[in-house]
């Protein structure tokens, strides 16, 4: 029965741990959270197999309780061996989606017990199976890895044959689009020949489009090119403490204010993604070379993360982090990076260890990640690297005590509360708060 492949797991796992007479002692047969609570007694982690809160132990004791009466949920668990996941399976796999693991960011006897329940079913299911349940098959592989014993074999999903994405050509979509604004032109030509205006032609129409639209680019590009210049010439005048200040028009109000060049945390382009493959940079031992989707047309970035070392690969698989997404390309070893993945570094420096900073549970590929107070504020597309944005943003990027994500520093041209200098403005998404799973007081970068 999966229940007492659950209890077995258990005692293996933390065999190592127990000394022979309190080993003795245990009662293999009681439920699973008495169980759980008799080995945590005994070898002293409890925090290991009910997490680190009162909130997080209640947790694992319902999973526990569900998995011994046979059931995730409202799901009943199949008895091996079964090839097929059934469809009830749905259930587990949409609470799996957001999540690494049942409870909280760390592994429990929730996890390891569900391990035991499902390893048999699940990694003799067929490829279209695995595919049809892409969270549950990674969360047991991803166990598989941290908990082999003699019954339980490090296992990979089948990778082979699985279902391409959908990307679209952005040279098709462009095809695409200036056909119909061509179409529209048309239709325009037409109506005004049924209204009895001069007819305009389709290819007429057409050209029209296309240069009002080319018209537009180039206005945009020659106001983009122009504030540049501005910008620059402002930062000159005040490296040489020559800043100097418009007349103000009629003699007695204020002249427009100037729009502000202080680097802001909005201007960053934060967003949620998700590691849908990695593996080794082939020229470089400590980097990862990863396909992050962001929820964009063209499919997932390469992305280069320098996490080899302190971050093993099974723990990045499918992982849910944080990219910085308006960065320049920039090529490492022969590989462009399109993206960099925002990560906690330990208050003691790199030798205290480095993570990827997680999103709030629940969260979607792609979702956009604002900083408190700087709400609705477009970030810039790409940032200019010779203008040293991200460099000025970035120090002041944190953890909290609570190891939630924020940036520390006072609202753009705000005065009163707003202007602090010491407040902490968390990192969010309408899904919750970013945040480390070790670190507090952390730097992200």
């Amino acid at each position: 029965m999966a229940a007492t492949r659950s209890r077995q797991l258990l005692l293996d796992v933390y065999s190592t741990f127990l000394q022979a007479d309190k080993s003795a002692s245990l009662n293999t047969s009681t439920a699973l959270p008495a169980l759980a609570s008799q080995i945590a007694e005994a070898t002293g982690k409890a925090k290991e197999l009910f997490g680190p809160d009162d909130s997080s132990k209640k947790d694992v004791e319902s999973w526990l309780s569900k998995i011994d009466a046979g059931q995730e949920g409202d799901v009943q668990l199949p008895p091996p061996p079964r090839p097929r996941l059934p469809a009830l399976y749905q259930s587990l796999e949409k609470q799996l989606e957001s999540k690494t693991y049942l409870a909280g960011t760390t592994p429990t006897a929730a996890d390891i017990a569900l391990l035991g329940a499902l390893y048999p079913t699940v990694s003799a299911a067929g490829p279209s199976e695995q595919y049809a349940h892409p969270s549950v098959s990674r969360y047991i592989s991803h166990l598989s890895h941290l908990y082999s014993t003699s019954e339980v074999k490090p296992w990979e999903p089948a990778y082979e044959g699985m279902p391409a994405l959908q990307r679209k050509d952005p040279a098709q979509e462009k095809k695409e689009k200036s056909k119909a604004k061509a179409d529209a032109a048309n239709g325009a030509s037409k109506e005004a020949k049924k209204a009895g205006k001069p007819e305009v032609s389709a290819v007429a129409g057409a050209a029209a489009a296309a240069g009002a639209t080319n018209n537009k680019g180039e206005q945009q590009q020659q106001k983009k090119e122009k504030k540049e210049k501005k910008e620059k010439a402002a930062a000159a005048e005040g490296q040489e403490g020559k800043k100097k200040e418009k007349p103000a028009k009629g003699g007695g109000g204020g002249g427009a204010a100037a729009e502000p060049s202080v680097p802001s945390p909005a201007m960053i382009d934060l967003r949620v993604g998700k590691i849908v493959d990695i593996q080794k940079h082939p020229d470089a031992d400590s980097l990862y070379l990863e396909k992050v989707d962001f929820g964009e047309a063209d499919g997932p970035r390469t992305v280069l993360s320098g996490l080899v070392n302190f971050v093993p690969i099974e723990q990045m698989k499918d992982r849910w982090v944080v990219g910085i997404c308006n960065l320049k390309p920039q090529a490492m070893r022969g590989i462009k990076s399109h993206a960099m993945l925002l990560c906690a570094t330990a208050k003691e420096g790199k030798d205290g260890g480095v993570e990827p900073v997680y999103p709030p549970e629940g969260s979607a590929v792609g979702d956009r990640i604002e900083v408190e107070g700087y709400e609705g504020q477009e970030p810039l597309e790409q940032l200019n690297p010779k203008k040293k944005i991200f460099e000025a943003i970035q120090p002041n990027y944190t953890t909290t005590d609570a190891k939630e994500a924020a940036w520390v520093g006072p609202l753009v041209g705000a005065t009163g509360e707003g202007a602090d200098q010491s407040k902490p403005r968390l990192l969010r998404t309408a899904k919750g708060v970013c945040y480390a799973a070790n670190f507090a007081g952390a730097t992200l970068s």
